[in-house]
């Protein structure tokens, strides 16, 4: 079957800062990114639409780095029963 990503993912075991519709923040796990969006994991699930604004990214040495980007809740999937991954997509 073929991919239909327009963009390669690159996996990257890090930590994202998000900013929830309600206010609060929550910090998520990276599984991988790409141009177009990234993959996190979540204890929580979220509704297909959602948007969440990404402030800050543990770089690769250790340093949080702000982000500043909007992205939507484009895929929800129950991994286990331990929670969830959330496929994001970049807002332009």
């Amino acid at each position: 079957m073929k991919d239909k990503r327009k963009h390669q993912r690159i996996q990257f075991l890090r930590k994202v800062v998000v900013l929830l519709p309600d206010e609060e923040r929550m910090v998520l796990d990276v599984l991988d990114y790409s141009m177009g969006g990234m993959s996190v994991f979540s204890k929580v699930s979220f509704s297909i639409g959602d948007t969440l604004m990404l402030e800050r990214l543990t770089t690769l040495d250790g340093e949080d780095k702000p982000l500043g980007l909007e992205a939507e809740v484009r895929h929800v999937q129950e991994h286990d029963t331990k929670g969830f991954v959330i496929g994001l997509e970049f807002k332009q």
